[in-house]
């Protein structure tokens, strides 16, 4: 009877081990699959610029037509954040459902603040585009794209505001995102770099560069909502 006793004992925490390991597994897929199912739905909400970048030999060239087209991303990047948001959470997430949820419910707010940002960025390349070959290039060039700059994070971290409270003013998620993208700027200085892979994966390789943003994106929430929380607390 000892013998048998034994035996189970050891055989206890393999059980345990091997249980561990095929959560840990679960975890893993799951997480795998739900950003794979975001990049998918950020394509599908931005197809027509996805389409637009797969055809376009120098998407550069055409950047009034993918501004107006990248109008779609302000939504889609609330519902994405949606995705993100309930990834923390116990249950395991539906991404479908979140990012639908977070499109219908912040999709609005967060469609005005990419119309702002395209419209500060529309005037700083045709600014740029007129500037080229003059003197004043060389002192202007900076001073335009920190604005540029500072008005794509300021969008992305007041999106991911929408998304983390949902009972705060437009206003004040804007007041707070503008304030945060200056007073801590490393921050935005990380969220931009970022975003600049992701922009740099899709232009040069439409197809596999699609599934870079899901991922990098991910990080952009969580450092948005690290700024937020940090903000709070001081």
């Amino acid at each position: 009877m000892s013998a048998v006793a034994g035996q189970r004992a050891s055989r206890a925490p393999r059980r345990g081990i091997l249980r561990f390991r095929q959560e840990t597994m679960e975890s893993m897929f799951g997480y795998a699959y739900t950003i794979l199912m975001t990049d998918l739905l950020l394509v599908l909400a931005n197809l027509p610029l996805a389409v637009l970048l797969f055809v376009a030999h120098d998407a550069l060239q055409a950047w009034p037509t993918v501004l107006l087209l990248s109008l779609t991303l302000a939504p889609s990047l609330a519902g994405a954040f949606e995705v993100y948001r309930r990834m923390r959470g116990d249950a395991p997430p539906r991404p479908f459902a979140a990012f639908w949820h977070g499109y219908r419910s912040r999709g609005a707010p967060a469609a005005l603040l990419g119309l702002a940002t395209a419209l500060v960025i529309g005037f700083v390349l045709y600014d740029g585009a007129i500037l080229t070959g003059t003197v004043w290039a060389p002192l202007l060039a900076p001073t335009l794209a920190v604005v540029a700059a500072c008005a794509l994070v300021t969008c992305t971290s007041a999106v991911a505001g929408l998304v983390l409270y949902p009972q705060a003013s437009v206003r004040a998620i804007v007041k707070a995102a503008v304030y945060l993208s200056v007073r801590r700027w490393y921050f935005s200085v990380f969220a931009l770099a970022l975003l600049g892979i992701s922009a740099a994966a899709v232009l040069v390789q439409p197809v596999l560069g699609a599934l870079v943003p899901g991922l990098l994106l991910y990080v952009v929430f969580a450092n948005a909502e690290f700024a937020f929380r940090r903000a709070l607390e001081s």
